[in-house]
């Protein structure tokens, strides 16, 4: 979810916390100044400087330091970047848990990190560790260095913080839903996090500034779309991942994927096997991927195609449709490979009934318009009410090809107009790209209709687009959407919009 979409649900206490965390001294009285003052300086508040500034916990308590991490890693493995506060509490704690059961497994340690790391950097921590129970700046930071020098991860630095008995806390106890709580409002302080409220409560990493959180976290993928890009190299490339480590080579492929994932390999280490002449050969299978750069800019190419493959921005927890509509223009066109790979889709059947429930969900929330009920399965996708003797039928069409309106949709639309039993003064035809004889065939459509019926036809990123930006096209403090926008016959391109919304929404 974007911050404009997040904000209506704050309130102002913690609404004040994001205000407080990018602009000092700006007084606010009220929840709506605060919701427009942040909106206005979005650029200060995804700035990646303050989001790297906010992420150094170099100087905070050992265990508000961890916890945040802990937090922030659980969110990045969510779709959305989003949690209800129960499943938070239970996903920071079984996060403990895992990385305190890898470290009892001495097989697992041996193949994760390598013998003379793991000999060093134990050395250096547990003398760190010795003198107190506590950690000071200078020595995180001495260890943060030796830990890149060695080549370790972060994972590795908690593994080995089991191992003398200081991870999560001393005797690896777990931390608390009350310490928990410390963390989660240090990080809103921070404008890292935030908290809504829709029936139960929330926390969120807006998408503003979730990529930069990804990369200084090194949380690069989530777990299901590291999977996608393991699955789509060879089997020969696989092995060629897991042999510099000193791990097992054999195996089906699937069960060369189960080890590299188990093992916690990041993507980028990952791609770093690969030569320069392999990873333009993935990037050259990523339709719109950027192919040239130095090897560093292609893995980053690859890992940001992956994740922006699954990225769900504007998802909202608490209506499942949604997710669909995160998908909206890949439902049109048929896109198949992001539908499957975040499983918005099972067959290939589906695509056309999501797009439909997409759809409603952008019109009755995104344009805020309530849809008419149809009784029968033989009518259109949808019903709007324009007034009490108009109203507005639409058909979702997604098509692999540009939509050409055949003869047998036009049969089709025609019967819907005719058997209403109010006046259809506009049908709506939501498609991908269309042909110029689908344009003339709307035109045909209204001198059938008999009813002088518009009929218009709209791309559904075009359609996206008037969801997403009409309001501000409106002065008014809380504007509602005139569905005049969409009344004209032929075709509804960015264009002919933005004209219709600067009249039509006051």
């Amino acid at each position: 979810m974007k911050m404009a979409d997040v904000l209506p649900k704050m309130s102002k206490l913690y609404l004040s916390r994001i205000v407080e965390s990018f602009l000092k001294d700006v007084r606010l009285k009220t929840e709506e100044e605060m919701r427009e003052v942040i909106l206005k300086n979005i650029e200060e508040f995804q700035n990646s400087q303050r989001i790297v500034r906010n992420l150094n916990f170099l100087e905070s308590d050992r265990d508000i330091s961890l916890v945040n991490e802990m937090i922030l890693m659980s969110l990045m493995e969510q779709e959305g970047y989003v949690l209800a506060e129960d499943e938070l509490f239970n996903y920071v704690e079984n996060l403990e848990k895992q990385i305190l059961e890898e470290s009892q497994d001495s097989a697992f340690i041996k193949t994760s990190i390598p013998e003379d790391a793991l000999r060093i950097y134990s050395a250096v921590l547990t003398a760190a560790w010795k003198k107190d129970d506590s950690l000071n700046s200078h020595e995180i930071n001495m260890l943060n260095v030796l830990r890149q020098e060695l080549g370790l991860s972060n994972r590795d630095h908690y593994l080995m913080e089991c191992l003398v008995g200081r991870f999560p806390q001393k005797g690896n106890k777990l931390h608390s839903i009350r310490q928990i709580e410390k963390s989660l409002k240090d990080l809103q302080t921070r404008g890292l996090i935030l908290r809504f409220k829709d029936g139960e409560a929330y926390y969120i990493i807006p998408n503003e500034i979730a990529s930069t959180i990804r990369y200084e976290l090194g949380s690069e993928l989530r777990n299901e779309t590291y999977l996608s890009l393991l699955n789509d190299l060879s089997v020969t490339q696989l092995k060629s991942i897991l042999l510099p480590i000193g791990l097992n080579v054999s195996g089906t492929k699937n069960t060369l994927i189960e080890r590299i994932i188990k093992h916690n390999i990041l993507p980028t280490k990952a791609l770093n096997f690969l030569n320069n002449s392999e990873l333009k050969d993935v990037l050259r299978s990523l339709d719109g991927a950027k192919i040239s750069g130095t090897k560093e800019e292609k893995i980053r190419n690859i890992v940001d195609y992956y994740e922006n493959l699954t990225s769900t921005g504007e998802s909202d927890p608490t209506d499942s449709r949604s997710r669909l509509y995160d998908f909206y223009e890949d439902l049109a066109n048929r896109n198949y490979k992001p539908l499957r790979i975040n499983k918005i889709i099972d067959k290939d059947l589906d695509i056309e009934r999501y797009f439909e429930q997409a759809t409603q969900y952008l019109f009755e929330k995104k344009l805020g318009i309530e849809l008419v009920d149809m009784s029968g399965s033989k009518h259109a996708d949808g019903k709007l009410q324009l007034t009490q003797k108009d109203t507005i039928l639409w058909d979702n069409k997604s098509v692999e090809k540009p939509y050409n309106f055949p003869d047998s949709h036009f049969d089709q639309f025609l019967g819907y107009i005719r058997s209403e039993h109010t006046r259809v003064t506009l049908f709506l035809i939501i498609t991908a790209e269309y042909t110029s004889e689908a344009i003339s065939k709307a035109q045909k459509l209204k001198a059938f209709s008999e009813e002088d019926t518009d009929v218009a036809i709209i791309n559904a990123a075009d359609l996206k687009f008037v969801a997403e930006s009409w309001r501000e096209f409106s002065a008014m403090k809380d504007p509602q959407f005139n569905l005049q926008v969409f009344n004209l016959t032929g075709e509804l391109n960015r264009s002919s919009l933005n004209s219709r919304m600067e009249w039509a929404i006051k």
